[in-house]
């Protein structure tokens, strides 16, 4: 410490003389007062911003105790509008998603995670991908997000580009588990890279997140409505039904010589109307076989059926496949129309 120092410290406040200051002095100090509380205030506000960053940098250390700080900092908001389209199960996305607000840098390329939903079945990611390389126009992540106690996962996705430094992503994975389904799902995702197949760029960072979601409430209606058709059965077990979507499940039989012809058999739906003239797009799940392609079970999942509809008309499609682009042939099968009441 200065000798100035100590001497201000050893100062006797109560023997300091007052002394009459004119206008022009009272109105410097006044000024000196109020720089030198601007410029405190700026160094707090700097110092804050560097504590986000720290916290946002090391969120994968600390697990799921503390939420990060990544809200204060996004580059991007509301993702899911680029991929919301009439019709589709995203439409009240925004309503249900539960805010994940995590964002980590490394090697100069930011990914941020803005929210997420699991409505009992699948599990809806969106994030955003920010870096000056670039990556054309669908690039591909090299690791997709794994879910705790799931043994095995099916799942969709797609990163587009938006602008010259700015990619927007949405995955869909829907987890097989060979117990209950959990009530909330413990995701963690480690991206290792992006990369364009195209003109075999890419970029690779450390990125890890890890995240807590809770099931949607949902409400089931079973339904118990069979065709068959082709030499395939087709069963629609239950309705669940939640805010955002209603998921349908559902089960097909395949008779033995049949597949001996098409080894992979598949039914699907595309679309479903209801008695108010509303189509509502399917988005496949996939399924779970455990005989070989003799029977599977599967589900679907639209937007949130009309308050009002009070019947459904669906027509089920069977893919039959050789595979391996040997050859396919389709069939509709019979309409089945499911009262709603």
């Amino acid at each position: 410490m200065t000798n100035s120092y100590k001497d201000w410290l050893d100062l006797d406040i109560e023997n300091i003389e007052p002394m009459n200051l004119s206008d022009s002095k009272k109105a410097s100090i006044k000024n000196d007062i109020l720089a030198t509380r601007k410029k405190k205030k700026l160094v707090r506000l700097r110092h804050l911003l560097a504590a986000s960053i720290i916290v946002v940098s090391t969120v994968a250390t600390i697990g799921f105790t503390f939420p990060t700080l990544a809200a204060q900092i996004p580059f991007l908001q509301n993702i899911i509008s680029y991929f919301n389209d009439e019709d589709t199960i995203y439409e009240n996305y925004g309503d249900f998603a539960t805010d994940i607000s995590q964002l980590q840098t490394s090697n100069g390329v930011s990914v941020m995670i803005e929210n997420a939903v699991f409505d009992g079945t699948s599990l809806t990611v969106s994030y955003a991908v920010e870096t000056e390389i670039d990556l054309g126009t669908s690039p591909r992540m090299s690791t997709s997000f794994d879910i705790k106690g799931a043994s095995g996962m099916g799942a969709t996705g797609s990163l587009q580009k938006i602008s010259d430094s700015t990619y927007v992503g949405l995955e869909r994975i829907t987890p097989h588990f060979n117990k209950a389904v959990p009530d909330e799902l413990e995701v963690s995702w480690q991206p290792l890279a992006f990369k364009d197949y195209n003109a075999n760029t890419e970029v690779k960072g450390d990125w890890q997140f890890n995240f807590k979601l809770p099931e949607l409430d949902s409400k089931l209606q079973l339904i118990n409505q069979s065709v068959t058709n082709h030499g395939v059965t087709m069963l629609i077990n239950s309705f669940e039904k939640n805010g955002m979507s209603t998921v349908i499940r559902y089960e097909q039989f395949v008779e033995a010589d049949i597949l001996k012809q098409w080894p992979n058999v598949i039914i699907q739906f595309d679309a479903i109307q209801d008695n108010l003239g509303n189509t509502y797009i399917v988005e496949g799940n996939g399924g779970k076989s455990t005989d070989d392609g003799l029977s599977y079970k599967l589900s679907g999942t639209i937007k949130s059926l009309d308050p009002n509809a009070q019947s459904l008309k669906i027509v089920p499609t069977i893919y039959f496949s050789l595979g391996s682009g040997k050859g396919m042939e389709t069939k509709e099968m019979e309409p089945i129309l499911i009262d709603l009441r």
